[in-house]
């Protein structure tokens, strides 16, 4: 079933539809999209809202001392909180230790207003250890943040290129489809971020080699990573998305990246030397992508939630 080439999904509307902050929709037949109303979650209501989806481990990690002295508003913590049994658990570890460049989240205005977390408008050179949740995704359920929360803590503001931004969103897609594969009834919210990381996820779940059930980055055989979508967004894989325009230039890459892709990759892989965002760290993710971090059944779960199987 998973090997089976992608098919359009039985529900457009769980994706991106309309252009948004000058982004193209992936199914532009969709309706339009609508962030979730009302004020910032309180405690009360971040802790119910992980609750209410089962993630328990979360709940359980929600009220860390030193989680909440680093992120005081209960949403993007409850946020970061959802990062726990997924690859972007190490990264919480480290974030709460100090080996990460962000220092601090609350809720607030981005300086780029399409980013879900970013620094925050307003915000000098020197100010790039605090980011901000966008003020127009206070109210989403909080695990929706955890994609955009694992990209930002290993992204550099200072700049990053197509290859750092293809592979960051790889590794958010991950998350994401780990958190579907668990709770399922997130892909189906229905607001802006919902649809948002939605289409993230399932453009990384239909990257794949011909017959092949197991995602891959890097696939020019592939049959298409939105079908049935916008012909303009259409890309073989992953790795042809147009994250950012420009030539692809190398980036440095954090010391917080390597225990995430112990996670990702299979045992016994080698990292290039040194890492870098760059086409070699794309190839072996591409070609070395393990198992431990989704199985086939979760996969399975993860596509059923999304209605790109039955």
């Amino acid at each position: 079933m998973l090997a089976a080439p992608p098919r359009p999904p039985l529900d457009v509307d769980l994706f991106s539809s309309n252009t948004l902050f000058g982004e193209p929709g992936i199914y532009p037949r969709g309706t339009p999209m609508v962030p979730a109303d009302g004020s910032a979650l309180d405690r009360d209501a971040a802790r119910d809202a992980l609750a209410s989806v089962g993630l328990d481990d979360a709940s359980a990690r929600f009220d860390d001392a030193a989680l909440v002295a680093l992120v005081p508003a209960p949403g993007p913590r409850a946020g970061m909180a959802s990062l726990v049994g997924t690859i972007g658990e190490p990264l919480l570890d480290a974030f709460l230790a100090g080996e990460t460049a962000v220092r601090t989240i609350e809720v607030g205005e981005p300086t780029s207003p399409g980013r879900v977390i970013g620094p925050a408008r307003g915000a000098t050179a020197g100010d790039g250890h605090h980011r901000v949740v966008n003020f127009r995704y206070r109210a989403e359920h909080p695990a929706l943040l955890a994609l955009s929360l694992m990209h930002d803590l290993l992204w550099n503001p200072a700049g990053s290129g197509q290859y750092e931004e293809c592979i960051l969103h790889a590794l958010g897609a991950m998350v994401h489809l780990q958190l579907l594969a668990r709770a399922p009834a997130l892909a189906h919210i229905g607001t802006e971020l919902a649809r948002r990381q939605n289409s993230l996820a399932i453009t990384l779940l239909n990257s794949r080699h011909v017959g092949s059930a197991d995602l891959a980055l890097i696939a020019p055989d592939g049959p298409g990573t939105i079908p049935g979508g916008a012909p303009t967004m259409q890309t073989p894989d992953f790795w042809s998305i147009p994250f950012v325009s420009g030539e692809p230039v190398a980036s440095p890459a954090p010391s917080a990246l390597a225990p995430v892709l112990a996670q990702v990759l299979a045992p016994g892989t080698l990292l290039p030397d040194p890492v870098r965002f760059d086409s070699a760290l794309g190839a072996v993710l591409s070609d070395h992508l393990g198992r431990a971090w989704l199985s086939l059944l979760d996969q399975l779960a993860a596509a059923r939630a999304l209605g790109a199987l039955p």
